[in-house]
Formats: structure tokens, C-alpha cells, sequence
């Protein structure tokens, strides 16, 4: 499968070129039988034209071939027709549909990728979207016409990587490839109970500054990632000033006003999100204890009152690869102290902070009967249309008085995990 052509695939809505004629459209000459450059990117071209191929499935490609054949032949028989279909081939030596781009995403697909010798196609069709925009910045591609919608607005583009041939050959690509997602496994609260009780263990034999900074930062981003339900790349987002500013406020309050300052996904100015977090949850995790460990540790081990509260070992703002290790290394500890909260099936490495935290939490809560409103309302600022409270010019101030609008609702959510 995959490996060839079959009978019909020349005449299916896509043009057709041998090998050669290929590699002379892309290079504009011959090939050079001596060089393993050009033999190699024979081969490649073979496989793309393959792909292209495969991109039909054989029902489809069987079934149009045979109705083609038997329409012409007993038309034939009785009919005078003539030559109803113009000449196969490209009379021109230029590479009309991308051939060229379609070999060097071949090329990419081979690197090493991190679950797989070879990338994913997730990551291999990448390459699409660097082609196109390089394309269109150097012929002006999208200075056509313009089609428009309510909500958008597309433009007429002719970059080789928008051809039906190339699209073909991207479906092909996939279809022999597959797409294999490795997805985070779901942290539950138990979990969490287990992970955060080993946190405490550590934190009073640690002899150091920095062995407790490490524990701080990592359990501290555990529970704001899951009490919150946010993703990995967004729990970094934290400020400290805003925590401080209405630290004292909140305590009395019994809730924790979790500030996030930055570029959120899907949206493209600078925001303030708050979410409110109770103190102590349903299940025992102590958001204020973590939270406020590492503020401490930034104020006085750091000196500092503002700017992000994760940070890495250069003081900046952190990304979370930088806990990830830390992460999964305590969790594992976690599983050898509590086996009985954790699945004997699951990995160590199936645990990743981009998406365990937020899949556990958003889980755990409809498990626990947390109402399908709650839920939404504590993803909602998510949705471009639903940022409310979080517009961009409006102050922190501001947005934590809206915030406080619907705060027992909000913090509903956090207190049933």
C-alpha cells in the first residue's frame, strides 16, 4: 500500500508528470545521472507523486477509471467523437503546483521527531505555512480579490501550496503517515492530594534555598493550573504585583484572587485575567499555602515586588518546560508513596503540565456534579466574545471589581475539586 500506482490514478482531477519531467519543471534542466543529489531527489519525487496518488481512495479511483473506460469505449463503437480530452503533460519546464516545496516537506519529515524517529505530520505540515507566507510576501499573493464575511475576511491566492494538486498531496502525506496524537493523561484530585503530600514531605527536609524555590515553584504551578483549569502555557502568566495587590483583601475573604497578566491563545493584546481560587478545596488542596510559599521566596529571597511570580534561574518569566522535569519527577515519587491513587497503566511520562492539569480539572469537576454553567464560566474569558473583564486599556483594579460580580459562582468550581 502506498508503494504504487494504480490504474486510473493519472486521470483523477490532478495532473500527471513522470519523474523526470518533474525534476526537469523544479530545476529547469536534465537530470545529472551521476549525482546522488539528483538521484535522490528522483526518489523523492516519486514518493510525492505517490502520495498525490493515495490520496484517492482505490473504491474511488477504481470505480471512476472503469465508468471512463466503458463511457469512451461504447461511445466509441457507434459514435464519431473525436479527441474530447486536450494532450496529457505540461508543454511549459516550470513546476505549476508546488513539486519543489512538496520535496522539502519530505525532507522535513524525516527528522527525528520526539515520540518517533521520524515527525509527526502535525508537525511536518508546518512546512505549508512558512511556504505560503514567504510565497506571499514575494508576489504580492493576496493583493487580489478580497471575499468577506461577517466574522472574516479571505483573499484570492495562487501560492503554489494552495494548488488542488498540493492539497492532494498533503492529504496523500497524511493518509500514509497517520496522525498519532500522544495525549497528557487526566490528573485527579486524589492525585493531586497524593502529589501535594509529598510536596510537604520534601519542603520540611529541604536544606536549601533553591531545593525549596524548586518544590515551591513546582507545586505552586500544579495547583493553580488545576484548581484554575489552565493550560501549561498559561499558568506562567502570573503576576506578582497583581497576587500582592489584593492578597490581604482576599484572605479575609477566604479565596485567593489569581492575577494573570499576558498574550492569551486567540487573542492578540495584552490582558488581565483574574480567577478566584478558594483557600482550602473540597478535597484538601491548599492553594494559599503554595501560593503563598513562593510568593515569600520572591520577596525575600528575591527582593523583588512586581513582575512575573515564575520564574527561571536567570530571573525572568518561566515557560513551563522548565517544571516539566521537576513535574514528573515528584509525581513519580507521588505514584511510589500512594500506588492505590494512581493507575498501574499510566506513565510517569504520560504526565505533562501543557494539558494534565487543565484535562483533570475540567474532568474532575463534572464528576463531581459541578454545574455545566460553572464550568463554562470559569473557561469562558477563553472565548474572544466572552473576555469580559479582561478588555484590553481597563485597569487591574478594574477587572478585579468585575470580577468580583460573580465570584461565588466562580469560585464554586474550585471549591468541588
Amino acid at each position: 500500500m502506498f508503494m504504487y500506482g494504480r490504474e486510473g490514478d493519472h486521470v483523477m482531477g490532478v495532473c500527471f508528470e513522470c519523474d523526470v519531467c518533474n525534476f526537469r519543471n523544479v530545476n529547469e534542466r536534465d537530470v545529472c545521472w551521476n549525482s546522488d543529489k539528483d538521484v535522490r531527489t528522483l526518489r523523492y519525487i516519486r514518493r510525492v507523486s505517490l502520495d498525490v496518488m493515495w490520496s484517492r481512495t482505490k473504491g474511488t479511483v477504481r470505480s471512476t477509471f472503469n465508468r471512463m473506460r466503458k463511457d469512451c469505449t461504447e461511445a466509441n463503437d457507434v459514435l464519431s467523437v473525436g479527441q474530447i480530452f486536450p494532450r496529457m503533460g505540461n508543454p511549459e519546464m516550470v513546476d505549476k503546483d508546488g513539486m519543489g516545496l512538496a520535496i522539502i516537506m519530505l525532507h522535513a519529515s524525516l527528522r527525528k521527531g520526539v515520540y518517533r524517529d521520524h515527525l509527526q505530520f502535525d508537525t511536518v505540515r508546518k512546512t505549508v505555512s512558512w511556504a505560503w507566507q514567504a510565497w506571499t510576501a514575494i508576489e504580492r499573493g493576496e493583493e487580489g480579490s478580497v471575499f468577506a464575511s461577517d466574522d472574516r475576511t479571505m483573499h484570492a491566492c495562487d501560492a503554489p501550496t494552495r494548488t488542488k494538486w498540493f492539497q492532494r498531496f498533503v492529504l496523500g502525506v497524511k493518509r500514509r503517515m497517520g496522525v498519532v496524537r500522544k495525549q497528557d493523561e487526566a490528573i485527579t484530585s486524589e492525585q493531586m492530594r497524593a502529589l501535594l503530600e509529598l510536596g510537604e514531605h520534601l519542603w520540611k527536609e529541604a536544606k536549601g534555598v533553591e531545593e525549596r524555590r524548586r518544590i515551591a515553584n513546582t507545586m505552586a504551578f500544579a495547583v493553580v493550573g488545576f484548581c484554575a483549569s489552565l493550560r501549561g502555557e498559561e499558568v506562567p502568566l502570573v503576576s506578582l504585583k497583581g497576587l500582592m495587590t489584593f492578597w490581604k483583601e482576599t484572605m479575609a475573604k477566604g479565596f485567593v484572587m489569581i492575577t494573570l497578566r499576558g498574550l492569551f491563545k486567540g487573542e492578540n493584546n495584552l490582558k488581565w485575567h483574574l480567577v478566584p481560587l478558594v483557600d482550602i478545596t473540597n478535597s484538601g488542596i491548599r492553594v494559599r499555602r503554595w501560593v503563598h510559599r513562593l510568593v515569600l521566596l520572591r520577596l525575600e529571597e528575591d527582593g523583588v515586588e512586581e513582575g512575573p511570580l515564575f520564574v527561571n534561574r536567570e530571573g525572568k518569566r518561566a515557560k513551563m518546560r522548565d517544571f516539566n522535569d521537576a513535574f514528573q519527577e515528584f509525581v513519580g515519587k507521588a505514584m511510589e508513596r500512594n500506588p492505590g491513587a494512581f493507575s498501574s497503566e499510566v506513565e510517569v511520562e504520560d504526565y505533562n503540565l501543557r494539558r494534565s492539569l487543565r484535562k483533570g480539572s475540567t474532568t474532575q469537576a463534572h464528576n463531581n456534579k459541578t454545574p455545566a454553567s460553572t464550568i463554562t464560566m470559569v473557561n469562558r474569558w477563553r472565548k474572544r466574545e466572552a473576555a469580559r473583564g479582561a478588555e484590553p486599556g481597563l485597569e487591574m483594579r478594574q477587572v478585579y471589581t468585575q470580577a468580583l460580580t460573580a465570584v461565588e459562582a466562580t469560585l464554586e468550581y474550585s471549591r468541588n475539586l
